[in-house]
């Protein structure tokens, strides 16, 4: 907190927000072998409503939509994935690129057959989303991305985030120090409203616990992914909605106006009073702004 600027910033909105503990709500998670990957997922809702796919932040898990779960299930059917190593899923350092983890969605919705997905992707997630559509006969309907990789323009990052980027020195500390900072750090920084229950946190850090070393390998190189994905996303021929929280201080809410500008068919949205984990600090206001889009879709 002491070495990153953007902290005062964030400690200010905290004071000044309404904040409550995020309600423990059971998802009815499983772990099922997938295109040759032990892979963590969940899913609820009426079969015959529209499917909404949902990717796992970092360091989160599919458990961070907790707050969204019931609502979201009660008009869609909803299939939560943990990204392969992330989460409670299978995978190692070979996992840790915007290809690898587009790759890993192409087989994965192959195998399971799925189709006319409504693909929701923050963080992590959005990387993914937009590498599987730009690299692989894609199967989605319309796709919701976030927090993420691929904007074009000025690419604004957290000091920490720049640093875990440009330097493996600051990549090999964080492996050494190991899951609980890395939950504790993003946490401070990336919620404003929301404050993660115990079962959400025991689960972050039994996920990341003994392969943070691995996982921070998602910054190698941060800066050039970043850019093969941007000079690209203008081929994007899907609808998009672009989601950010108004006070995101790890990717700014620039980036979503930037990529809001690149694609050819968006929609931008920005959840207010919320941070890095907008989904999380805004459960409501996401879950009616997911159910809207899924709507508006169809007609």
């Amino acid at each position: 907190m002491l070495v990153s600027p953007e902290w005062r910033k964030v400690k200010k909105a905290r004071k000044a927000a309404a904040s409550f503990e995020t309600p423990d709500v059971t998802l009815p998670v499983e772990t099922r072998r997938i295109a040759g990957r032990n892979i963590r997922l969940a899913e609820a809702g009426p079969t015959e409503a529209p499917l909404v796919v949902l990717l796992s932040p970092f360091p989160e898990s599919i458990l961070s939509f907790a707050g969204s779960w019931k609502a979201l299930t009660k008009e869609c059917r909803v299939l939560a994935i943990d990204l392969p190593g992330f989460g409670a899923s299978e995978g190692d350092r070979k996992d840790m690129s915007p290809s690898a983890q587009g790759a890993h969605l192409a087989a994965i919705f192959d195998e399971l057959d799925l189709q006319d997905i409504h693909l929701v992707a923050p963080d992590v997630g959005m990387a993914a989303a937009l590498a599987y559509v730009l690299d692989h006969n894609h199967r989605l309907k319309t796709m919701a991305v976030g927090h993420g990789l691929g904007a074009p323009g000025p690419f604004k990052l957290a000091f920490m985030v720049n640093m875990l980027a440009k330097f493996g020195f600051m990549r090999f500390i964080t492996g050494v120090l190991g899951a609980g900072p890395l939950v504790a750090f993003t946490a401070k920084l990336g919620a404003i409203r929301h404050r993660a229950n115990a079962k959400q946190i025991d689960d972050y850090k039994r996920s990341y616990a003994g392969r943070a070393s691995e996982v921070v390998y998602w910054f190698k190189d941060f800066r050039s992914r970043a850019k093969n994905l941007s000079v690209r996303v203008k081929e994007i021929d899907i609808p998009t909605l672009v989601f950010w929280g108004e006070l995101d201080v790890l990717f700014h809410p620039s980036n979503a106006e930037h990529l809001h500008a690149a694609l050819p068919q968006s929609k931008v949205h920005i959840l207010p009073e919320a941070g890095h984990a907008s989904w999380a600090d805004q459960p409501e206001l996401f879950a009616d702004m997911i159910i809207d889009w899924v709507e508006s879709s169809a007609k």
